[in-house]
């Protein structure tokens, strides 16, 4: 087991404000049912790996607004109240187990140390054949997870569900930031599958030309959002489903600004048009069930600009419906 690196020093436990237990047996919530390393079983087909990684540095580097060093703390506010009927049966049983390891501390270091980091323990927890769950932060937490997939060496497809493509060129220096992960994928030539990229949802309006140029150039697929309304979500989705089947494993990065606004306004940088709940719903599922998921990220939720916590909320049914639909087995 290398849940020894998974334990180490760098990690915070969840707030224990957050593990709350229901008072109604016969209604469990995700807080009842999440457990900490300590308790990693080692005979369930289904193991969910959360980490939290609390910091906004690649968003302040990129000249975006503060506040998704805060995403974590808000996503687990939603998700540990969540009620379990998806889940709890699975468990029960010993088809499933969801693991919350905590937070990357993240207080003192370098955006470039908090990578290294966050590598080290993706990659730990892909050699335990177990689903990293990234809770952001910035979406240049994308980058030290492709790194991890990299490093474990299995060929992977990658879509990026965003109003944004996330492909710029690194800052002075060399320096990553949240818009520069998916040319860093791209550039590294590591185990992402020709052909394999796609970056569904993004906005004209959003995008340089010279940005959706360099991903076409480098082989990766672009679904428009308006492309996607005017031939339909399910043809534009089979176009992508078919892309990202060319690898049995499939990377997902969800960028929440990729939602309109009204559903989430808490971003780093909101939309006011984009993708509805349940389209990102469904497509989500169907991966999960797919049995090809093999990382999820859920990036860029900015509780200081949150309502209701309605974008918090959000991201914590993604992370849900990811962790409930999920099939590991492989026929």
């Amino acid at each position: 087991m290398k849940t020894a690196v998974i334990r180490g020093k760098n990690l915070r436990d969840v707030d224990a404000q957050l593990r709350i237990t229901s008072i109604d047996a016969d209604d469990p919530r995700f807080s009842d049912l999440i457990v900490g390393v300590d308790a990693w079983p080692t005979d369930v087909p289904n193991v969910v790996v959360l980490l939290g990684v609390p910091q906004h540095l690649g968003v302040e580097r990129n000249g975006g607004r503060a506040g998704a060093a805060e995403g974590p703390f808000a996503i687990r506010s939603a998700l540990y109240r969540m009620a379990t009927s998806e889940v709890a049966p699975r468990i029960a049983q010993g088809d499933l187990a969801i693991i919350d390891v905590g937070d990357l501390i993240t207080e003192g270091k370098t955006l470039e140390q908090i990578h290294d980091e966050q590598h080290d323990i993706i990659n730990a927890v892909l050699s335990e054949g177990a689903l990293p769950i990234v809770l952001g932060g910035g979406h240049d937490t994308a980058w030290p997870t492709i790194m991890a997939l990299n490093s474990h060496g299995t060929s992977y497809s990658a879509i990026n569900i965003d109003a944004h493509a996330d492909v710029r060129p690194l800052k002075d220096g060399g320096r990553a930031h949240s818009g520069s992960p998916f040319r860093q994928m791209i550039e590294a030539k590591g185990a992402l599958t020709q052909g394999a990229f796609v970056e569904f949802g993004l906005q004209k309006y959003a995008v340089a030309a010279a940005h959706a140029d360099y991903v076409r150039n480098n082989g990766g697929h672009i679904e428009w959002l308006d492309e996607i309304r005017h031939d339909g979500f399910d043809v534009a989705w089979e176009r992508t489903w078919q892309k990202l089947q060319r690898s049995s494993s499939v990377y997902v990065s969800l960028d929440m600004d990729g939602f309109a606004s009204a559903f989430a306004p808490g971003v780093s940088a909101p939309s006011a048009d984009g993708f509805t709940p349940w389209e990102v719903l469904d497509v989500l599922r169907q991966i999960a069930q797919s049995s090809y998921l093999t990382a999820f990220d859920v990036v860029e939720t900015n509780p200081r600009f949150d309502v209701d916590g309605r974008t918090a909320k959000l991201a914590a049914a993604m992370i849900a419906t990811v962790i409930g639909s999920l099939r590991r087995n492989r026929d």
